[in-house]
């Protein structure tokens, strides 16, 4: 599968828009790679610098989308998270909305610098040709700026800076510090996706199938595996030969001063760049932001399988030291600092972050470039193989040798990495098949399964998420059900894999009895935004018959804030089984437009009933759709059960 082909040609200039001297998206990330450069302690963590990569390259994308969409060329596909809409008068200058946007996430994530991103974005500006308008570079810089705020406010909250406490395993097989430090983010399993649907979405199987960890020590393959780490991956070891030993510090980066390994896959990506035919700063925003978007789910897929299953496997050096027959005290892997000392990395062993990465950098080269068979040559930053470069010839040989350098590093069993190239793969595969692409569908269910408790999987959009018994919710004769067993009741249920800004969600639902007290409550929610809140339609159905519609926000704690006042709908009633359709846009940004309308089905679908617009900063962000029900606190007539069939949601343009 290929996935270079965007809307429009890639390599096509926008009209009116003249080309720059440089490509603003290989810039950026140069700029990317040296703030990695100065990163140390935990700010220099391969999670955490992924995470940076994915959010600046794909504030960038949407950008370059944005400016592009706006000319004669057309767009590159769909957006990430947004599409800005540009006002009339001349084409955006792409450049400029790519420097804005970049320069927005680096200041915003690294505030202190060290890097000075004013004279970067001077240097970057300079390079925009004279022809080019100062109408021309404000719609670009003003597009840029409302990308790179999308992105801050939707990875707000997305839990990578919290803290989790670990404590270390003292059961044989349990990873324990081996002098490196303590473990090194356990929370990242954790950490809100960029792209998968959960953090374990691509969780691998235990290692061998093993059911607990003294399975595992006991299997014939992991003996053989600590073997081989002994022999081969031993400091200054003879069996490892002079190319493997090269390999193994070749794709280290592990320490202070070097671009780490997200940045090491990041200049490979430029190396290829560079040597693709027509490949321009279009082309290359939406490669960088496949690319680092693939990469950072790889590190929370990878940070998952380490600390949040009951193997948290320890490294080699303690497997080896600890070792219950010939155990060797004085075993140390060539895995070094820049003083000579040898070092483990500070986290499990299972499964591999490099060769998670490696497999996701490749898949998604593999399919953007068409063929697996690629031809580059690349040097590195590790101190310990200056001046070596290296040559591949397909992006699968390249992970390979990624995967099977932390064996001759001494620092991974050869199954860590077997493990990881496919999860990084499946990765790949899920990021290039369902993101950037051209379908503006992102949401559409008609129900036609059987599932007793939640809704299981929509035709589209992904898995939904249940919020509280999912006795509560099933799905049977070609519709969903949410009951809510007593007054006071609420239950709600999502799309997770939707991150948009601009929706057009419409869907069926109807209740099966005349509602009690102050009645029944269905929300279609057109944006969640992490756990900072909702924008909504609500459809009230009261006792005698009458159907009312209002807009509202809710904040993370839930609660409500009306944006119109609730208004009856004129000539609209319901009773116990007839069908109301609900229609709810949520668009834009700064501030969000919002539009909802109600009416019975098979009657013709009227204008919009409720129209208003609201800036709260934490909701100004990309988020996902779904569903609310509410019994009102006064009824008498629990259990009461809504139907809900038909869901579509769509990205509107913007």
């Amino acid at each position: 599968m290929s996935v270079s082909a965007p809307l429009a040609a890639a390599n096509a200039t926008p009209r009116d828009v003249a080309a720059p001297s440089i490509d603003h998206v290989l810039y950026w990330n140069e700029v990317l790679l040296d703030v990695f450069r100065h990163q140390t302690g935990e700010s220099a963590s391969p999670t955490r610098l992924s995470r940076s990569a994915a959010m600046m390259h794909g504030a960038i994308y949407d950008g370059a989308n944005s400016a592009r969409c706006a000319t004669a060329g057309g767009c590159l596909g769909q957006p990430y998270l947004t599409r800005v809409p540009v006002p009339s008068g001349a084409a955006p200058d792409p450049s400029s909305a790519i420097d804005r946007a970049a320069y927005k996430i680096l200041t915003g994530l690294y505030p202190t610098g060290p890097v000075d991103f004013a004279a970067k974005l001077a240097t970057a500006q300079s390079t925009i040709p004279d022809s080019v308008t100062q109408e021309q570079r404000d719609h670009g810089a003003a597009i840029g700026d409302r990308t790179a705020a999308v992105m801050a406010v939707t990875r707000a909250n997305d839990r990578s800076d919290e803290t989790v406490p670990y404590t270390p395993g003292t059961r044989p097989g349990d990873w324990r510090p081996t002098g490196s430090g303590d473990a090194l983010n356990p929370n990242w399993g954790l950490v809100r996706p960029f792209t998968m649907d959960t953090p374990n979405h691509f969780r691998p199987s235990r290692p061998e199938g093993a059911q607990d960890i003294g399975e595992l020590l006991a299997s014939p393959t992991y003996q053989a595996h600590v073997a081989e780490v002994r022999d081969v991956g031993r400091l200054n070891s003879p069996s490892r030969g002079a190319d493997k030993t090269q390999a193994a510090h070749f794709w280290a980066n592990d320490l202070d001063g070097t671009y780490k390994p997200p940045g090491q896959l990041l200049q490979h990506t430029a190396i290829i760049a560079r040597l693709l035919p027509g490949q321009d700063q279009f082309a290359n925003a939406r490669l960088f932001a496949l690319v680092s978007l693939a990469l950072a789910d790889a590190a929370i897929a990878a940070w998952d399988a380490k600390f949040r299953t009951d193997i948290d496997l320890w490294r080699p050096e303690t497997a080896i030291k600890l070792a219950p027959t010939n155990p060797d005290p004085t075993w140390q892997p060539e895995s070094r600092r820049t003083d000579g000392t040898t070092f483990s990395p500070p986290f499990p062993a299972f499964i591999s972050g490099h060769a998670t990465f490696a497999g996701a950098w490749a898949g998604v080269m593999k399919r953007y470039v068409g063929t697996d068979n690629f031809s580059w040559t690349a040097t590195t930053e590790d101190p310990f193989a200056q001046g070596v470069t290296r040559s591949f010839g397909t992006f699968s040989d390249a992970a390979r040798e990624n995967q099977l350098s932390r064996v001759w590093l001494g620092v991974h069993y050869r199954f860590d990495g077997e493990y990881s190239l496919p999860t990084g793969d499946r990765i790949a595969e899920w990021v290039t098949r369902n993101f950037l692409g051209t379908d503006a569908t992102l949401g559409l269910d008609s129900f036609a399964r059987t599932v007793t408790a939640g809704f299981g999987t929509a035709e589209a959009g992904g898995d939904w998420w249940v919020g509280g018994p999912a006795g509560d919710y099933a799905v049977r004769g070609g519709a969903a059900r949410i009951t809510m067993p007593a007054a006071g009741a609420g239950r709600s249920a999502y799309l997770n894999r939707i991150r948009s800004t601009d929706t057009d969600f419409t869907t069926k639902i109807s209740i099966d009895k005349v509602t009690t007290g102050n009645g029944a409550y269905v929300s279609a929610v057109g944006r969640k935004v992490n756990d900072a809140g909702t924008y909504r339609a609500t459809i009230i159905l009261r006792p005698d018959g009458t159907v009312r519609l209002g807009l509202r926000r809710s904040d993370g704690a839930g609660t409500e804030t009306p944006l119109t006042t609730d208004q009856q709908i004129t000539g609209l009633t319901y009773q116990p089984g007839s069908v109301l359709r609900i229609r709810l846009q949520a668009t834009g940004t700064s501030p969000t437009t919002l539009r909802a309308k109600v009416w019975a089905n098979g009657t013709t679908e009227p204008g919009w009933q409720a129209t208003v617009t609201d800036q709260t900063p934490a909701l100004q962000g990309a988020g996902n759709a779904g569903l609310l029900t509410t019994l009102s606190g006064s009824a008498t007539n629990a259990p009461l059960t809504v139907t809900v069939d038909d869901v579509a949601i769509f990205r509107v343009a913007g």
